[in-house]
């Protein structure tokens, strides 16, 4: 009578020992090859092409590569990203005149290798439908994107995900190219290897 006792006791020790440790059990969500979309930032305003401005915040070691244009934009952070863990933050384009908006980081992950499964995550909203072309560009002239995809937001939050899987070993850099007026927000910007 003693033996189903102890089973049941080592059942109810192992369902409670289940219980108080979940995180051991879940599968780790992958590093970003990036640096942290999120967590500490600055704040810009430059001069762009033509006497236009590009202002506001960006998280650290973000930056906006787009001085070469005439572009008018204000980055904002915003307090209602799709998962509190996450930063957000509005891409507000005002004008383009000439060229297009770059965001981008010249630090973290820029070697690909070849064959392996690389996919750039994160989410995207839009309350005036506008999109967002996200993809790989090369380090070197002619800058040319070695994957690009237009990533259209809606009125709420959705997530997004760019594959690229190399063909050669290459080097480049994540970046988010907007080419007209709109706003479009983007969320937990993340490089993982699959």
């Amino acid at each position: 009578m003693k033996l189903p006792l102890l089973h049941s006791l080592s059942r109810y020790s192992i369902l409670v020992a289940l219980a108080l440790t979940p995180m051991v059990l879940r599968a780790d969500e992958p590093k970003s090859l990036l640096p942290a979309f999120g967590g500490e930032g600055y704040l810009i305003n430059k001069k762009s092409k033509d006497d236009h401005t590009i202002t506001g915040w960006l998280p650290k070691k973000w930056l906006d590569n787009s001085s070469w244009a005439a572009v008018n934009a204000i980055y904002t952070v915003l307090l209602d990203p799709p998962k509190a863990e996450l930063t957000a933050i509005r891409i507000d384009v005002q004008a383009v005149d000439s060229g297009q908006l770059q965001l981008t980081t010249f630090t973290g992950h820029t070697a690909y290798q070849q064959g392996v499964n690389y996919a750039i995550t994160g989410w995207v909203r839009s309350s005036d439908n506008s999109s967002v072309r996200v993809g790989i560009r090369e380090v070197d002239e002619p800058h040319a994107f070695y994957v690009q995809e237009t990533v259209k937001g809606k009125s709420e939050w959705k997530p997004f995900e760019v594959a690229f899987t190399p063909e050669r070993n290459c080097e480049g850099f994540v970046m988010f190219v907007v080419n007209k007026a709109g706003a479009v927000d983007v969320a937990g910007i993340s490089l993982i290897e699959k």
